[in-house]
């Protein structure tokens, strides 16, 4: 594997994520790299942070977001966000905090937490949750930089994820 460019920087949050980055190599300054994400159907934008969201959409919806809708049926983001004061029984959230629960399961698929309106089969576990919004991090550095040469995608570079405070890395 050749020397990574840059070291990333992700803070996994229960509320909003976000990610940073800095090249390894000269003096140039942190960035805080702003993220793409849906607004709402057919409105995209940009934000330096990513609500650690995740709404799984009605099939109308879905058929209008078409492949771009998001990773493995759900829109990770302040589309999400904002869905889940409209159909709260629809997006996962706080998947960080369920992490290290301690009556929890975290590889126990029952996200979003208490709702009938995603199926069993759909429902999502505290690690998939956090995976999805790692990838889809993942995947927006990869549409901004991966062009420039397998040397730039976010595989080959230093990455650090941030872990809860809580986390019991012996109990887990």
């Amino acid at each position: 594997m050749a020397t990574a460019r840059y070291s990333i920087g992700i803070d996994l949050g229960t509320t909003n994520s976000a990610m940073a980055f800095v090249p390894l190599d000269g003096d140039a300054a942190t960035e805080v790299f702003s993220v793409p994400q849906w607004e709402s159907v057919g409105a995209l934008g940009e934000a330096s942070t990513l609500p650690s969201f995740l709404f799984r959409p009605e099939p109308a919806v879905a058929a209008e977001l078409g492949a771009s809708g998001g990773l493995g049926g759900w829109i990770v983001g302040r589309m999400a966000r904002k869905r889940a004061a409209e159909t709260p029984g629809r997006v996962a959230h706080s998947a960080k905090s369920w992490l290290c629960h301690h009556a929890a399961d975290r590889r126990a698929a029952f996200l979003p937490w208490g709702s009938e309106e995603v199926a069993p089969e759909d429902k999502l576990s505290p690690v998939d949750a956090s995976a999805l919004i790692l990838n889809f991090l993942r995947g927006a550095w990869n549409s901004r930089f991966a062009a420039s040469g397998d040397d730039f995608a976010f595989d080959a570079q230093a990455i650090a994820i941030t872990v809860p405070a809580s986390f019991d890395s012996a109990g887990q």
